[in-house]
């Protein structure tokens, strides 16, 4: 029934291993294991190929910030240093602006000023000129009622006035 003999089991594990190791040889051939594993490595590089150009980019812009950071001190002061020359120039000019403006409300002042007095002056001349025919009318009419003669004399040196005239 079962040979036990060790040539059966030798060549039955022989024959056992050759089925297994063309069972994985086709199980590796149908699942394409070597491309995949060629695929895998590939990827792989490229990371490690891109983790470099990513490192050796890190670098230059560390190198870049590193050299911009040494000269920040200088870079702040001439910054600093343009900012007040600008807010001096900034202050000269306004300064200038305003004293033109102040120059030029004075002026307009001076200028409404004189207005308003030739203003008053003129109604004050008006007033007192129409004040003073006003007197002069009544010292008139007072002094024709008192001399009737005089009024005559009035008239007559009127008529004779328009008499030299030549029209």
């Amino acid at each position: 029934m079962f040979d036990f003999s060790y040539a059966n089991i030798l060549h039955s594990n022989v024959i056992n291993f050759a089925i297994m190791i063309a069972f994985f040889a086709a199980i590796i051939y149908f699942l394409k294991v070597p491309q995949k594993l060629e695929d895998y490595r590939a990827s792989i590089q490229k990371t490690v190929d891109d983790s470099d150009s990513l490192k050796n980019e890190a670098k230059q812009e560390y190198e870049q910030v590193s050299d911009s950071l040494k000269n920040i001190n200088q870079e702040l002061d001439m910054i600093v240093k343009k900012a007040e020359e600008t807010a001096i120039a900034f202050e000269n000019k306004t300064k200038e602006d305003l004293d033109k403006a102040v120059e030029s409300i004075k002026r307009n002042i001076e200028k409404q000023v004189h207005s308003e007095e030739n203003h008053v002056e003129a109604e004050m001349l008006k007033a007192v000129s129409a004040s003073s025919i006003e007197i002069a009318q009544k010292q008139i009419k007072t002094a024709l009622d008192k001399d009737k003669e005089l009024h005559k004399k009035y008239i007559n040196d009127f008529i004779n006035s328009i008499d030299k005239l030549e029209v």
